[in-house]
């Protein structure tokens, strides 16, 4: 509770964040994980530097983010390993890589879900003498963004391996739409999504790839 006395001192709206109580959070998703090298949380909904660094600080090292201006605001607090996960295309591929420019400490990667796609974001890094991690991105049935998680994505992954300035390095496997009320049910349709993605990724292996490195879960499979 904020005390009576501060709370008249607030203009508002205002933003007002507990930080022992994100703190709690925090280490209750590490426990959760395991370990704080499982967790890439996604920064969308809190914009903070304030709460980044609260993470940083907890061990967790990833994160994901959903525009431009996140992505910045991540380099901006030293944050070791920034996914965009978004796939940069135009303007905006221009603004990336300036981005990946200007903070060279930060690990940029970024999404992929179509050669087309892969070949823009390769000649465009390629131009600017870079190679940048990508992670093809699977649409496990949210049908927002992604590719099938059949013989396509394995081709697209194939091709970003051969490809200049791009480096496959694993899948984001989003399951944002799974929200059964009942944990048995959403438990068993994240089990059955994520079989296609066990087969990506010992096809991958077999064809040569390192392990790829598999970003999945939103919020109501996180449990999961």
């Amino acid at each position: 509770m904020i005390p009576p006395h501060l709370v008249a001192q607030i203009d508002s709206p205002a933003l007002v964040i507990f930080p022992e109580t994100v703190r709690r959070n925090i280490r209750l998703a590490i426990e959760m994980a395991g370990k704080p090298e499982r967790l890439r949380p996604h920064i969308k909904t809190h914009k903070s530097p304030d709460a980044t660094r609260l993470m940083l600080a907890a061990g967790i090292a990833k994160f994901k983010c959903a525009t431009i201006a996140e992505a910045e605001m991540l380099a901006q607090c030293s944050a070791p390993d920034v996914l965009l996960a978004y796939q940069p295309m135009g303007p905006k591929l221009a603004r990336f890589i300036e981005l990946i420019i200007k903070y060279p400490a930060t690990t940029f990667s970024c999404l992929t879900d179509h050669p087309d796609a892969a070949r823009e974001q390769s000649a465009a890094f390629a131009a600017a003498g870079l190679v940048v991690p990508v992670f093809v991105d699977l649409n496990l049935g949210m049908n927002r963004t992604g590719i099938a998680p059949d013989e396509t994505a394995f081709a697209l992954y194939h091709l970003c391996g051969e490809l200049p300035g791009v480096q496959p390095v694993g899948f984001q496997a989003y399951d944002g739409h799974l929200r059964q009320p009942d944990i048995g049910e959403r438990t068993a349709a994240a089990d059955a999504a994520f079989v296609a993605v066990e087969n990506l990724r010992s096809k991958v292996m077999e064809a040569g790839f390192p392990e790829p490195l598999i970003i999945a879960g939103g919020s109501p499979t996180f449990p999961i």
